[in-house]
């Protein structure tokens, strides 16, 4: 049912010390244990509470002081922590409790519809009957209820078949419904897995459809508290987070393993099967699948160890920040059966999977882009302009001329300078602000979302050593965009797993450590001319580019820069080619 408006709850409960270390006690031993109850005592007379103190600085205190104690604490739970030492429930009733938090807007009978709800397990009835409509008029034909997150907005849609006299075709996807935050609350998804869950049972316990994209969620909520805060994962990060399945032919030595799939469920499940198929009869051997009741936690398949990660991607600026977390045992068991239950719903082959997941981290251009800045008064002396008058002939907002320019400026920079090779107005990362490559992990997180290659190679490398790197270079980007046409509209006749592109990272960077070379990755702004790829409109002002994405590689000498630091960049020499490959 939406949300009533009344009145607001009472703003300030004042308890008792004891009474609020009471309240402390018992959501802090949950998860950690060793915390007493004399120790929240002492904590809160510690914290001295203020009257009508934000919740926020409470909690940043308390998070402090747990610290202190040797108690890692995620903000999340901090918040909700301060609001119980506050006299509430939670983060999320320490105001109003019965405001509209959440708005859900669907396309319910060929009418749009919307409504708003004040929480997650009040939205959570109204998401079954939804999908039992839905259920009723057939609109899951393929069996699958897709979520997808973005920003604050989580959006419902389902994949439906390609037409009948293009077989080729992908799959295409339909909306049907949207979650979003009324209010500006960074843990809006905190109390999600909840309502979700409901609506998972619902819909995959009575063997209806599979809740796609839910496993993520869940385990981003649930990733533990990390004493490394920088390292935690909350359920926000679901934006930037899939499911990697690995084949670890050797328990004892990880490097041994190769990568499966990455994605959600769906397209796991069906990776999965995938590489278990006999190429040359394209028969499928019956699948068994068990999970070790000690150790890691991990799937057997046919005899073969397979390990489940959730990874999640942290960018700042360019860094790409990935945090790889290997899932424990009874999430291992509960995603087996939720497998069970989604081959009784499919049949023997999962009708729908997606090669690439879509997640915010380079999912579209930012707000705004670094620059080279010697770059762009180069073009403006060629112009026979100044950064003045340039905005006073194209009428552009008159910005201070700044490393750092909104997205709009520079691409309307871009088309009124008719600049020939508009990615050289991008500023390239320093070696600080990049990630080492230790392993293929990295550039495999990334070569389903970036379309090219950008290398940056010492001076004075030996011509053998240059040569080699080069056609290293030029293999990993063929590789690159082979794996992006797989994954366009098209399909081949025999779909190919995704593991055959998978190895080429591992085997790329191989090649860089033989040739005695530490790499070093980031991602980076890259636009691609459409010229002769899209028809031409007569009397059209047609966009040239493309917006995406490259992967800038440095390549240096072992040992050269093996601890990057904040100068590093000074002593680097590199001979930056501006090329792309891919």
């Amino acid at each position: 049912m939406p949300a009533a408006t009344s009145a607001a709850a009472p703003k300030h409960i004042h308890l008792t010390a004891e009474a609020q270390a009471l309240a402390l006690w018992t959501y802090v031993q949950v998860k950690a244990p060793r915390f007493t109850f004399d120790t929240a005592l002492d904590l809160v007379k510690q914290l001295r509470l203020r009257q009508g103190e934000d919740p926020k600085s409470l909690a940043t205190r308390l998070r402090k002081a747990l610290q202190d104690k040797g108690i890692g604490f995620k903000r999340t739970h901090a918040l909700h922590a301060a609001s119980r030492l506050a006299g509430y429930d939670s983060w999320h009733t320490n105001e109003d409790a019965r405001a509209a938090r959440l708005r859900f807007s669907t396309l319910d009978a060929d009418k749009l519809g919307e409504k708003e709800f004040s929480s997650w397990s009040e939205l959570a009835m109204e998401l079954r009957e939804w999908s039992s409509r839905l259920l009723a008029r057939g609109q899951l034909p393929l069996g699958v209820l897709a979520l997808n997150f973005s920003g604050r907005v989580l959006n419902l849609s389902t994949p439906v078949p390609a037409a009948k006299d293009e077989p080729q075709q992908s799959n295409q996807s339909w909306p049907l419904g949207v979650v979003s935050s009324v209010i500006d609350d960074p843990l809006w998804l905190e109390e999600a897995p909840g309502a979700l869950e409901k609506l998972r049972r619902h819909l995959e316990e009575d063997g209806r459809a599979v809740l796609d994209g839910y496993a993520v969620l869940r385990l981003c909520t649930n990733s533990g508290d990390a004493p490394d805060t920088h390292q935690a994962v909350t359920a926000s990060d679901v934006v930037n987070s899939e499911l990697v399945l690995v084949r670890e032919d050797n328990e004892d030595d990880p490097r041994s393993g190769y990568e499966i799939a990455r994605g959600d469920e769906l397209t796991c499940w069906h990776q999965l099967e995938l590489s278990l198929r006999d190429f040359a009869t394209n028969e499928m051997p019956e699948v068994h699948v068990t999970v070790p009741e000690e150790g890691t936690g991990a799937w057997i398949v046919n005899g073969i160890r397979y390990v489940w990660f959730v990874e999640t991607l942290q960018p700042h600026d360019y860094v790409p920040g990935r945090v790889h977390r290997q899932i424990g045992i009874p999430d291992c068991e509960r995603l087996l059966r939720r497998y069970k239950l989604a081959k009784r719903i499919h049949g023997k082959t999962f009708k729908h999977h997606e090669q690439t997941k879509r997640i915010d981290y380079l999912g579209g251009p930012p707000e705004s882009y670094r620059v080279d800045l010697h770059f762009l008064l180069h073009q403006l002396k060629a112009a026979g302009l100044t950064w003045e008058t340039y905005c006073e002939k194209f009428g552009a907002e008159p910005l201070p001329m700044q490393a750092t320019l909104p997205v709009g400026f520079v691409f309307q920079l871009l088309e009124n300078l008719q600049v020939e090779k508009p990615n050289l107005v991008f500023a390239m990362p320093n070696l600080s602000e990049m990630a080492r490559v230790d392993d293929g992990g990295l550039l495999r997180a990334l070569m389903p979302r970036v379309e090219t290659v950008r290398p940056a190679m010492p001076r004075d490398l030996d011509e053998a050593v240059e040569i080699e790197l080069r056609k290293a270079v030029e293999e990993f980007g063929t590789g690159l965009r082979m794996q992006k046409f797989s994954s366009g509209a098209l399909r081949s006749e025999q779909e190919l797993p995704y593991l055959l592109y998978a190895s080429e990272a591992e085997q790329f960077r191989a090649t860089v450590d033989e040739l005695g070379l530490v790499m070093y990755a980031a991602a980076v702004p890259h636009l691609l001319s459409t010229k002769g790829l899209l028809p031409e409109v007569p009397g059209a002002n047609m966009w040239p580019w493309a917006i995406g994405h490259a992967v800038f590689l440095r390549f240096e000498r072992r040992g050269a820069h093996d601890e990057p630091s904040s100068g590093a960049a000074e002593s680097l020499s590199c001979n930056l080619r501006n090329t792309s490959v891919g």
